[in-house]
């Protein structure tokens, strides 16, 4: 084990910034390449785990984190990963959407 105690938030760090960036480029390659809503994909009854907002994909990697918290480098990639699903989600809903389509477009099933 690496005794450098920032290994981790450097780890961390820098795959939040890459999972934001790729997430949500798929995310607005997906909404906008396809040309549909949120509703409109709803509307298509998909299975539930498909319709969950991609931040909550974090909640099971999270729950992984104490497992493997002694290795800093997987540690610090699942923390990151984590971080740049909620980054991205907030980012596209916040951001995005308001600019693109002047709504949040955060529905709800």
């Amino acid at each position: 084990m690496n005794p450098n105690p920032r290994l981790r938030w450097k780890y961390a760090v820098a795959f939040a910034v890459v999972s934001t960036v790729a997430v949500e480029a798929v995310t607005v390659a997906v909404r906008f390449g396809a040309g549909h809503s949120a509703a409109d994909f709803i509307a298509t009854a998909p299975p539930l785990l498909m319709r969950i907002h991609h931040m909550f994909w974090c909640i099971p990697l999270l729950a992984v984190l104490p497992a493997v918290w002694q290795f800093q480098k997987t540690s610090g990639a699942l923390l990151g990963i984590s971080i740049g699903l909620v980054v991205s989600d907030l980012l596209h809903h916040f951001v995005v959407l308001p600019l693109t389509v002047d709504n949040t477009g955060w529905h709800w099933p």
